[in-house]
């Protein structure tokens, strides 16, 4: 009887840590039945520097952060609407780009740059209409891990549009 009972404390245990893992959210559906404990979000950079600038990379010229961290947009985002639809438990792997302003601060990007209200009060920047998010994956600048996660993630080249290539 008590291995009985150990087998099931383990199962249970291995069964609700799978469920959290970042495999699980990749796409950025739903998670009815996870709560996010806190909400993630991009440090917001002081307001006069640079938020989004441009770097190179194997697959061409790309948006990065004020870090030089790649920032992708979600497809399932809608263009120009009034907030993204990454929720809590996507936010947890993807955290919004986010500024201290509604007019935040580019350099070498030739688009349409906006916010919307972000996570936890902050401005979450928009290009051409779409709130822009990193990965949390992504560790270092350069990274691009979160290309076509899902085949619903995608990088952003300068003038905004996105980077559908994987090679």
């Amino acid at each position: 009887m008590r291995r009985q009972w150990l087998f099931a404390t383990v199962a249970s245990t291995a069964l609700v840590l799978t469920g959290c893992s970042p495999d699980a959210l990749d796409s950025g559906d739903s998670a009815d039945n996870v709560t996010a404990i806190s909400t993630s979000l991009s440090p917001p950079a002081a307001a006069d520097a640079p938020l989004l600038k441009t770097a190179d990379s194997p697959l061409g010229t790309i948006a990065v952060d004020g870090e030089g961290m790649t920032v992708y947009v979600y497809n399932p985002d809608e263009e120009n609407s009034q907030a993204g639809s990454c929720d809590e438990a996507c936010l947890r792997y993807w955290p919004a780009v986010t500024s201290v302003t509604d007019s935040p601060i580019v350099e070498g990007i030739d688009a349409v740059i906006s916010t919307v209200d972000g996570p936890e009060g902050s401005f979450q920047i928009t290009v051409n209409g779409k709130p822009v998010y990193r990965y949390l994956d992504d560790k270092v600048p350069g990274d691009m891990l979160g290309q076509s996660v899902g085949s619903l993630w995608w990088m952003i080249d300068a003038a905004g549009n996105p980077v559908f290539k994987t090679e």
